[in-house]
């Protein structure tokens, strides 16, 4: 069943267990490999002919009697879209059920993406019951409210291949470096692995899998043939989810 409205009216504040926000942005956390003009200093080095003489560093220059200049590094934006698994096993557990993490860990997505002016997309499968939910990646604090409510408004679904496949549609065929985070426990995820295999050739895909106790669990790869360059993050769902998801922003992720 849906959401009653109060739960509405709260998660519009963010409150769940989203205690305090992540310190910082996104900056610095998905560089690009381009080298120029940007907010992450590198480095300084030797003046090579050719060097934008914006960059000189004239302090350091004087000082040593060389040119010097400083090295950047650029950042780009960061277009994340999150694949949530539908199926009746998300709906299940106690304190925590699979998708009330999952709305979490979303909010705590949306309060990093945020800072950084990032862009969050969602797609959710359908199945013969229910469209699919597609939201094309956006900025800003509406655009972020929507996706939270609309993985809040879900109800049971049995996507099988063909529902993944027309829920992902086409959006890997140009471009490359888009993240996919899988929020899913396995029970839905049939069908899904052969059709992440090329997304994840040219994007980063990461299987978020939640945990319901203290005992280390690993979802089942072969079972649902999932790609062996996927990432996967096994995560127990009583954790805070800010804390977790800061913590492995800051590692380097």
């Amino acid at each position: 069943m849906p959401l009653p409205p109060r739960f509405h009216a709260r998660l519009r504040k963010l409150p769940l267990r989203l205690r305090r926000a992540l310190s910082g942005g996104t900056e610095g956390l998905h560089v690009s490999k381009q080298r120029g003009a940007g907010l992450s200093f590198i480095e300084n080095r030797r003046y090579i002919p050719g060097d934008d003489p914006r960059v000189i560093n004239w302090p350091l220059t004087a000082r040593y009697g060389e040119l010097v200049v400083k090295r950047f590094e650029a950042s780009r934006e960061l277009i994340l879209w999150l694949l949530i698994d539908p199926s009746p096993s998300m709906f299940l557990g106690d304190p925590v059920t699979p998708l009330r993490w999952a709305i979490e860990l979303a909010a705590a997505a949306t309060a990093a993406l945020m800072a950084g002016k990032d862009r969050m997309g969602l797609i959710i499968p359908g199945d013969r019951d229910a469209p699919a939910i597609r939201l094309a990646p956006k900025r800003g604090q509406s655009a972020c409210l929507r996706i939270l409510e609309s993985i809040a408004d879900l109800t049971p679904r049995i996507p099988n291949a063909r529902d993944w496949r027309g829920s992902l549609g086409r959006w890997t065929d140009s471009g490359r470096g888009h993240h996919l985070w899988l929020l899913s426990n396995g029970g839905g995820a049939a069908g899904l692995g052969p059709l992440l295999k090329p997304i994840a050739a040219r994007h980063r895909v990461v299987w978020f899998y939640p945990m319901g106790g203290s005992k280390k669990q690993q979802p089942p790869l072969s079972d649902n043939e999932m790609p062996s360059n996927l990432e996967v993050q096994n995560w127990n769902m009583n954790d805070d989810p800010v804390k977790r998801l800061g913590q492995w922003l800051k590692s380097g992720a």
